[in-house]
């Protein structure tokens, strides 16, 4: 599958339903910004987006929930920590640093309407932040190390 916003350039194009790999993030976690993930289907309509920081972890019309503290703990003191978000089988995982922290089975209805999530984009992230393609995943023409000119050094 293919990663990409809606009109193909941004995003990149995974397998997130199927694939044990997932999105690999680099980002400083804390409470007031929120990590997001625009989910998208083959068509590049939106599927929805998954977000989360500190406090809470949302998946449009399937998550709403406060950060266990067992994620709150593993943040790094300082800088940035890597995570991956997968979607494998309707299930829901975040990992910090290489162990899930969390974990969660979506409904039915949930897992039937994120089956058809294949694509994705990064949403109001900053540059500090990084990801890491990997060689299963296919690159929309706007994902570059400088984000299509969003993050020059001034």
């Amino acid at each position: 599958a293919v990663v990409s916003t809606q009109s193909g350039h941004y995003g990149r194009e995974h397998d997130l339903v199927h694939s044990e790999t997932g999105v690999q993030v680099t980002s400083v976690l804390n409470r007031k910004d929120l990590n997001s993930i625009v989910l998208y289907d083959d068509e590049g309509e939106t599927v929805g987006k998954f977000r989360w920081n500190l406090k809470g972890i949302f998946l449009d019309g399937c998550i709403a929930c406060r950060t266990p503290w067992r994620m709150k703990n593993a943040k790094a003191a300082e800088g940035p920590n890597n995570w991956e978000f997968t979607l494998t089988d309707g299930v829901v995982r975040i990992a910090i640093e290489g162990e899930v922290l969390y974990e969660h089975a979506l409904r039915a209805e949930c897992a039937m309407v994120y089956k058809r999530a294949t694509r994705f984009a990064f949403y109001n992230m900053g540059c500090e932040n990084s990801f890491t393609l990997l060689t299963e995943m296919v690159a929309g023409n706007r994902i570059t190390p400088d984000c299509a000119g969003a993050c020059t050094d001034q």
